[in-house]
């Protein structure tokens, strides 16, 4: 039998790209170990704003009896134990809570970090055990545009029990993301998304895993999740989205070789054919497998533009041998990369 919820708490177009930090924990804390730090990775902050940020926690305990306090890089998120969603399994308390964290992400010292602290302290009462964190971020940015639907909550299906939920169209190609935890081994998830059928076997057995699948283009979504296994499956949260960004695109045009003393001097010839500038540039030179030259450039390469890099190679390969140049590039929180293989 179906039990519990999942609520819409977000169906709207935000200006920005979507990021999803998703974190399966299993942390005890009671008396002896009343403190645990939990870091989620926000890549590419460089300083950039958020115009999302909601935190997922979910915990277990025998009641509601607690006392613990949660920051977030230090600043204060709760101080009590009231969880926004609760849900028996076996003999324990499954505890959601879900927060909006955005004002907390954009402050000066946040905003400086490529991740998130996450404390937990345990003050008395029952023991907890942390089971997931996930937090959904959008880096705002005028160059990008995300339509997002998000479910929440704690949802129980018991072997053979299905839940369907719906929404709109969404631009684009979505993505689905369905976070949950398997009971068993040999339990499945079966994600149907209009016409198509995606199964998930479980990996745990007993811990929360994300399960996230491509839908394609359609006036509208009818989304069902199906427990086709042996033990329960308790959904945490469904995730629609699809994001549009002008990106760029680099192009490696040409490389001028050099000798340079007992190595090489690579003149690198790059062009952006992309919309948009990239939030940095890393240039990589590769031989036999080992890196022997790398440089990060943050200046930007605007769309249409031509830059020329230096790179400096303490090595001198054989005749026939290859190096490969590999140049990364990234903007708000996707990382692209090109390789040109040469042969000397």
């Amino acid at each position: 039998m179906v039990q519990g919820v999942v609520d819409v708490i977000v169906d709207r177009v935000l200006q920005g790209d979507l990021y999803v930090a998703f974190k399966p924990l299993d942390l005890q804390l009671h008396g002896y170990y009343s403190r645990e730090s939990v870091a989620l990775s926000t890549p590419n902050r460089r300083g950039r704003r958020m115009s999302l940020g909601l935190l997922e926690v979910v915990a277990e305990s025998q009641s509601e009896s607690v006392d613990w306090r949660l920051k977030l890089n230090g600043i204060s998120v709760t101080k009590e134990f009231k969880p926004h969603y609760t849900a028996r399994l076996r003999d324990k308390l499954v505890s959601k809570f879900v927060y909006d964290v955005t004002s907390l992400l954009n402050t000066e010292d946040s905003m400086g970090k490529d991740w998130v602290n996450l404390t937990f302290r345990h003050e008395g009462g029952s023991p907890v055990r942390l089971r997931k964190a996930q937090l959904i971020a959008v880096y705002e940015d005028p160059d990008a545009s995300t339509s997002l639907k998000y479910w929440t909550g704690l949802l129980s299906l018991s072997p053979g029990d299905s839940h369907f939920l719906t929404s709109s169209v969404v631009a684009g190609e979505p993505e689905i993301r369905v976070s949950g935890c398997m009971l068993q081994h040999a339990g499945k998830l079966v994600l149907l998304v209009n016409d198509a059928r995606y199964e998930f076997e479980g990996m745990h057995g007993d811990g929360f895993e994300e399960y996230v699948v491509q839908a394609s283009s359609s006036n509208g979504y009818r989304i069902g999740l199906v427990n086709e296994g042996n033990g329960s499956f308790m959904v945490s949260s469904v995730l629609l989205y699809s994001s549009s960004m002008r990106k760029p695109v680099l192009v490696i045009e040409g490389v001028e070789v050099k000798q340079a003393g007992d190595g090489l001097r690579l003149n690198v010839s790059l062009r952006n054919k992309g919309e948009a500038s990239p939030d940095f540039t890393v240039y990589t030179v590769i031989h036999k497998g080992n890196i022997v030259a790398t440089v990060k450039a943050l200046d930007a390469v605007q769309p249409g533009e031509a830059v020329v890099k230096e790179l400096v190679v303490p090595v001198t390969p054989s005749p026939g041998e290859t190096l490969s140049i590999r140049v990364v590039w990234g903007k708000l929180s996707k990382t692209w990369f090109t390789t040109e293989n040469l042969t000397l």
